[in-house]
């Protein structure tokens, strides 16, 4: 029997069913001598992973499906894993388009799928001539999850340091996403920055889905497997999770843009154009840096790195 240790923090809006499908996939995988063990991460779990995975005694999986991208984009965490992944992007065929060039990063890290943020309004005609870094009173949310933390790095990339400090003392973020979109439907603010499938209840008479000019905001998710685990059983668990049944339920239930090309349903949200970190600008960052921005004008922020210490000198107190 091969052992196989899964780190799992994903779409938090739909993970009954993902942790439904887990379960599933472990009784049938143990059919084939392979035991797979799944821990989770994120809304509803103690910690996030890039927490866990920051603290001095972390534990390393063998495979990973995050969208919580610091794991990924801090390279105090990322360069724990970097040198020990296999090459997955080159076991399984991608869909191309400009979706997919936008979050592809190394061959190691395979784009799963993307959520997706739009703007949920009751002023459709100023989101159409509004830059993004131009916004006065914008609602987002995700403060210590990706959300929030991409819309504010696609900003600074594209616009600079300036212009993405300026975005956060103008705007109103919430802790989560649907805290976004119910300020907008209680009236509370006019327009917020928020995952299509929460844009997609606009009525189209006072609230509506607008593009942002610059095209959606994406907030990709990745998986990665370590050599610590064989190719073979390594390969079987992944075909098993990138598979129809799991993406045709992240199109169907989230809006979400898929990247394996294993399906032909897609979310309503592609297009011509999107918005998203670039490569470079994410290998050029200083991720303290960045949290020292971030953490410094969202006082409920926590840094990954920071929070994950503190989490290990509590622990050694006990």
């Amino acid at each position: 029997m091969t052992t196989v240790l899964l780190y799992w923090n994903h779409i938090c809006v739909l993970h009954k069913g993902e942790k439904q499908f887990l379960d599933r996939l472990a009784e049938r995988l143990s059919n084939e001598d392979i035991d797979l063990r799944v821990r989770y991460f994120g809304l509803g779990y103690p910690e996030h992973m890039s927490e866990y995975m920051a603290r001095p005694d972390a534990i390393l999986p063998d495979l990973i499906v995050s969208a919580d991208l610091e794991v990924f984009e801090d390279s105090r965490i990322y360069r724990k894993l970097e040198k020990d992944l296999y090459p997955v992007t080159k076991w399984f065929p991608l869909r191309d388009g400009g979706a997919l060039d936008a979050v592809r990063r190394d061959n190691r890290l395979l784009p799963f799928v993307s959520i997706p943020l739009v703007y949920y309004t009751r002023q459709p005609d100023i989101c159409e001539r509004t830059a993004l870094k131009d916004w006065d009173g914008l609602a987002f949310g995700g403060i210590n999850n990706s959300a929030a933390k991409t819309v504010v790095k696609a900003v600074w990339n594209r616009w600079g340091e300036e212009a993405a400090c300026g975005l956060l003392e103008r705007s109103n973020i919430a802790d989560m996403p649907i805290g976004a979109f119910q300020a907008v439907r209680m009236s509370q603010s006019q327009t917020a920055l928020v995952p299509s499938i929460y844009a997609l209840r606009a009525d189209g008479r006072e609230t509506f889905l607008r593009i942002p000019q610059e095209g959606p905001v994406l907030v990709p998710s990745y998986f990665c497997a370590r050599t610590s685990v064989p190719e073979p059983a390594a390969r079987r668990v992944a075909e098993s999770i990138l598979c129809p049944e799991l993406c045709r339920f992240y199109v169907e239930q989230g809006d979400l843009i898929l990247y394996p090309d294993c399906l032909d349903i897609h979310s309503r949200q592609e297009g011509a154009r999107y918005m998203v970190p670039s490569t470079r600008w994410l290998s050029e960052i200083d991720p303290e840096h960045f949290c020292e921005v971030y953490c410094g004008r969202l006082p409920t922020a926590k840094c990954p790195v920071r929070h994950g210490a503190e989490m290990y000198a509590d622990s050694t107190l006990l």
